[in-house]
């Protein structure tokens, strides 16, 4: 990539992050006004919920981008199946990015899927519950790849806070996910807290992809 064109996608991935922050804020906003004050705490019961869901979404696509089309395949290639393959071949380089490559091309996603969805307060509790999890599911989900990248920290380097927070589960430690760049790389996909692995590790992942093989989706790995 010349230096033009690193410019070029470090000015997108920041107007990404921007405008991806200002949608998710709007959102929250109004969707939060919509509720009667009964329904906030209920409303915080989103956030846990959420939070389960985006570390599962990240699971997903974490084995989409390592199993499929290549850094070459149009838009989503360069993205995000072209950070994740060189991930596995420099699993540190993530440490040494910057902020904003770490979350841009996160950001510009859910900027996108927010735009098509476009999520407005919906009549009954549980819609608006329904509502509430999935934005935040895609804020955890953007923020998902900072998680990652911490979990890659030597730990000398890593604050007294995060050690915690990464003992404790609240975010994605390093033991849990080291596993998944050991042979042969089908277990925790997960990238947020973890907390999704035991489920997404019971999926038959090959068996998916050679379904997907015989309806003319081939694996690529490399």
């Amino acid at each position: 990539m010349g230096v033009l064109q690193r410019y070029a996608v470090r000015a997108l991935e920041g107007m990404g992050l921007l405008l991806f922050s200002a949608m998710v804020l709007d959102a929250l906003v109004q969707l939060h006004r919509a509720l009667p004050l009964w329904a906030w705490s209920f409303a915080l019961l989103a956030i846990p919920v959420a939070y389960f869901c985006a570390d599962l979404l990240t699971g997903v696509i974490h084995w989409v981008c390592d199993s499929f089309g290549s850094e070459r395949t149009p838009l989503w290639g360069p993205l995000l199946v072209g950070p994740f393959r060189r991930h596995h071949r420099d699993p540190l380089e993530i440490t040494r990015i910057s902020l904003l490559e770490n979350l841009g091309a996160s950001a510009i996603a859910g900027a996108l899927v927010l735009a098509a969805w476009q999520p407005q307060p919906l009549e009954g509790a549980l819609a608006q519950f329904a509502t509430l999890c999935g934005v935040w599911t895609l804020v955890f989900a953007v923020v998902s790849n900072l998680f990652h990248r911490w979990a890659h920290m030597p730990s000398k380097r890593k604050p007294g806070w995060m050690l915690v927070l990464q003992t404790k589960k609240l975010l994605l430690d390093t033991p849990t996910h080291l596993r998944h760049h050991r042979k042969p790389y089908r277990v925790n996909y997960c990238i947020l807290n973890g907390w999704a692995n035991p489920v997404s590790n019971r999926v038959p992942w090959p068996r998916l992809e050679a379904a997907l093989a015989r309806l003319g989706i081939p694996t690529n790995f490399d």
